[in-house]
């Protein structure tokens, strides 16, 4: 049922605030880097790993070019590969926004959770109004670690965060909230879900 939610199919941009290794400063390796951005634009994403390697064998740290071969790598199901190119990538820039959202989707996909629970937190300590962050930790902890309450909190958050920045994937924050009610309700948790609302600010009339 995960598998299926949008905001893990959601394409992730490589916004990440530069770095001095972000970009490289190599022409010929930036002309590389371009043309692997080019063919994994067309779904090419093998060609487009040979060019984003092809880059980082002219300039090694590069990682951009990590961050796009991970995402290749796990546009193409080999996650253990897309793991270790978001790890290179982390070495070069341990607070890089893109391998470290990535990193958790990959390894929720191989279903250690444990680790993909550790990515997303880091990322929350450095990016806290993401509502993705929260809406990832949400799903995680609801449907893969049965925990409902914390799920619900952080989905609560996400929805928050959405509604501030006038987006319309509250929709899908909306959506989870309301499964998680009709689970918690069979479990007669009622009141627990009323008091997670209630903490986040959410009312339920209003939602």
């Amino acid at each position: 049922m995960m598998d299926n939610c949008k905001s893990i199919k959601r394409k992730i941009a490589a916004s990440d605030l530069e770095n001095y290794f972000s970009v490289s400063k190599n022409p010929e390796a930036k002309k590389l880097y371009s043309k692997g951005i080019d063919e994994s634009e067309k779904q090419n994403y093998q060609k487009a790993i040979t060019y984003f390697q092809k880059a980082l064998k002219i300039d090694s740290l590069f990682a951009f070019a990590w961050d796009n071969i991970g995402l290749c790598y796990r546009k193409l199901n080999r996650y253990d590969e897309a793991i270790y190119a978001y790890n290179k990538s982390l070495e070069l820039d341990p607070l890089g926004l893109m391998p470290l959202q990535n990193i958790a989707v990959a390894y929720k996909y191989k279903k250690e959770y444990q680790k993909a629970l550790a990515a997303y937190q880091i990322l929350a300590e450095l990016d806290n109004k993401n509502p993705e962050v929260y809406y990832g930790i949400g799903l995680l902890y609801a449907y893969d670690l049965n925990d409902l309450e914390k799920g619900l909190d952080n989905i609560c958050k996400a929805y928050m965060y959405y509604i501030a920045q006038k987006s319309p994937y509250r929709t899908d924050a909306e959506k989870i909230i309301n499964m998680i009610y009709a689970d918690m309700k069979k479990q007669g948790k009622e009141t627990a879900f009323d008091e997670i609302l209630k903490n986040n600010n959410i009312n339920q009339n209003n939602k």
